[in-house]
């Protein structure tokens, strides 16, 4: 909220206030709001406030959920260990493999000018990896 001149709080949103406008910003923009503590009041605070708070932490959440798999995909071709990357994510090893793969399914059928979203290689590294604790495709 921005302040009058006679510092009073100026009830017209500074910030936004619905998701789709959140989204909007974009997930760097997003980020760098919600770690700004000026922008959050703590006290004497408005439906304007607490609306941009939910707006902005909602989209920032789906920006770093849409971002996981490929973080997932990234840590074990760097050579971690499934074990590892689930440990990071706050999950089990399963439930990692699942995070990953529709992603990864998705980015391997992928073909633009002739190339896939994520190389063969790479997803079969990544599907290896887990196998060898035993997680697999379920089908």
């Amino acid at each position: 909220m921005k302040r009058s001149s006679s510092g009073q709080r100026d009830q017209t949103p500074s910030r936004p206030i619905i998701f789709r406008a959140a989204d909007d910003l974009g997930p760097f923009d997003l980020a760098q709001l919600w770690c700004d503590r000026a922008a959050w009041p703590i006290a004497e605070r408005t439906q304007y406030d607490e609306l941009a708070e939910l707006a902005v932490m909602s989209a920032l959440a789906t920006w770093l959920l849409r971002w996981q798999p490929v973080a997932i995909h990234s840590a074990v071709l760097a050579g971690a260990r499934p074990e590892a990357v689930a440990a990071a994510l706050g999950d089990s090893v399963p439930a990692t493999f699942d995070r990953w793969h529709g992603w990864a399914l998705r980015q391997r059928d992928f073909i633009m000018d002739g190339r896939r979203g994520i190389a063969m290689d790479e997803y079969d590294t990544v599907v290896q990896s887990f196998a060898r604790l035993g997680v697999h495709l379920v089908t």
